[in-house]
């Protein structure tokens, strides 16, 4: 009899909370507003859209690309600074090609086919510096980074090298 009494409690008990369960879920989905939930092939041209858009681009911004005839973007750059601070950098360089280089050898060529190695020279010359919250007037970077750019190129030569974006946050 006790037993049987303690079996229909526990019962009682799961289905108490399965019923407040389902109540708090029913509560939850009453509660959102839907109606702000955009389709996937509807463009947003609010601008809460385009930072979204921006920001899902994650995977072209950190992809090397030709931007003009002697300039390359090397993409973003984010790295842990100290604790949680983190510095993000967008880096491009200008280049001049080698005077032994042919037509068939296009530096551009180069470019795309050592994009990985030439992020991650980038990387290790970043990661030589020590102090990532220089000043970016002190060239110390982007000499680094200039010298070990160019140990790995073959047809061009870095001449310069440029911070388009350089955030500690």
């Amino acid at each position: 009899m006790k037993n049987r009494r303690r079996v229909i409690i526990k019962k009682a008990i799961i289905i108490v909370i399965l019923a407040i369960t389902v109540l708090l879920l029913i509560l939850g989905v009453q509660s959102s507003d839907f109606s702000k939930l955009k389709k996937y092939d509807v463009a947003d041209k609010s601008p809460r859209g385009f930072i979204q858009q921006i920001g899902s681009s994650k995977s072209d911004s950190m992809s090397v690309s030709i931007v003009g005839q002697n300039e390359v973007n090397l993409g973003d750059f984010v790295f842990n600074v100290s604790g949680n601070k983190k510095l993000i950098a967008n880096i491009s360089i200008i280049h001049k090609p080698k005077d032994n280089v042919t037509f068939l050898d296009s530096p551009r060529d180069e470019f795309r086919q050592k994009a990985a190695l030439l992020r991650d020279a980038t990387i290790d010359a970043m990661l030589e510096s020590k102090n990532f919250e220089m000043n970016l007037n002190n060239n110390k970077i982007s000499q680094n980074i200039k010298k070990r750019l160019n140990q790995n190129l073959k047809d061009s030569t870095v001449e310069e090298v440029y911070f388009n974006k350089f955030i500690v946050q």
